[in-house]
């Protein structure tokens, strides 16, 4: 086709809506290399990405110099805290009264050491057999002889 205009640049991703009516201020830039997200940077990166419902490229023309994977590895940080709090509120209801969720946390913490020193133990008892079983002149050496 001759005559016919250039095509436009096709764009990729959804457009920006910094700016547009309903949507929240950006945050500022930050100031400085690798500085943590603030209680208001993580309260609207959930809010743009749960109510707001925008792609991960959307929400990064709300954090100017953050890249949409910081955002994301930010969100699951954020996500992982709340899944832990929950966790313990939901265990807790099931227990039933009595067991607060930091209660129920620190009894599971409590019985995670308890295992963890079992194992260990066991651990060390396997490897004192064995050690035992290879030393010369054990019953289990088939180099022996029964003299």
């Amino acid at each position: 086709m001759d005559g016919a205009p250039p095509s436009p640049t096709p764009h990729h991703g959804p457009p920006s809506v910094v700016g547009a009516q309903g949507m929240p201020a950006p945050a500022p830039r930050p100031r400085g290399p690798k500085l943590k997200f603030t209680p208001e940077d993580d309260q609207l990166l959930v809010d743009l990405k749960e109510k707001k419902n925008l792609t991960w490229k959307q929400i990064a023309d709300f954090f100017p110099g953050r890249s949409s994977g910081t955002l994301q590895v930010a969100k699951l940080r954020t996500s992982m805290q709340e899944y832990e709090n929950d966790k313990w509120r939901i265990i807790s209801s099931k227990v039933g009264a009595g067991f607060s969720p930091a209660a129920c946390k620190d009894k599971a913490e409590e019985l995670k050491a308890i295992q963890t020193e079992q194992e260990e133990e066991q651990e060390r008892q396997q490897q004192s057999a064995y050690v035992q079983s290879e030393m010369p002149g054990s019953h289990s050496d088939p180099s022996a002889s029964y003299q």
